[in-house]
């Protein structure tokens, strides 16, 4: 991370620290600064919140088919249409 306060980072910069911050990889004092970037920009932290909710909704997405089993599973849907 660069040497100058995380609140005074262009918010191209703090997008690319929040992958950072959501791992806890930051120190405690880069964290903090990060943080009051959030309350100070309204657009980084509807970023954060955005990136927030992506990421609760991929991990309730749960086993995702491999190329076979879509396969096999519109084979069969479309022989039970092709049937009627």
């Amino acid at each position: 991370m660069k040497a100058r306060n995380i609140v005074e980072l262009l918010c191209i910069e703090v997008v690319d620290l929040i992958t950072e911050y959501l791992s806890r990889a930051m120190g405690p004092e880069d964290r903090a600064r990060l943080e009051q970037h959030f309350l100070v920009c309204a657009p980084c932290a509807v970023h954060l919140a955005q990136v927030k909710t992506t990421l609760k909704l991929a991990r309730g997405l749960g086993h995702a088919p491999d190329g076979g089993e879509v396969d096999n599973g519109l084979l069969a849907l479309y022989r039970s249409w092709n049937r009627k």
